[in-house]
């Protein structure tokens, strides 16, 4: 993820992937979380990809979702936001790799 985060960083953009608690296969992830986001970005930004975590005998740990976005503050805003809409679990956490990992609640703190 760190390399994805760089690139979009050489690019001026900001790289999330969303970790989803839920064991869902790539279609219901995509007609959930990556097509709500991809209609809401806009110009804002995009899902650049998306994948599931396997564990024991190819079963779903959690599923993720790539997404680059040109602004920060705005773009953590509306991800967080049509996340909730899609009905995200509240453990869904939003990884982000800059100089340092760090991982956001679904909810924002007082701090963003």
């Amino acid at each position: 993820m760190a390399e994805f985060a760089e690139a979009a960083s050489l690019r001026g953009e900001h790289f999330f992937y969303i970790r989803v608690p839920n064991l869902l296969k790539p279609k219901d992830r995509g007609e959930k979380y990556e097509d709500p986001l991809k209609d809401a970005l806009g110009e804002l930004g995009q899902v650049t990809g998306g994948g599931s975590q396997l564990g024991d005998g190819n079963t779903i740990e959690y599923c993720g979702v790539d997404v680059v976005v040109i602004d920060r503050h705005h773009g953590l805003k509306l991800v967080r936001k049509i996340m909730k809409s899609c009905g995200a679990p509240k453990e869904t956490v939003l990884e982000e790799y800059t100089r340092s990992y760090r991982e956001l609640p679904l909810e924002p703190g007082e701090d963003e």
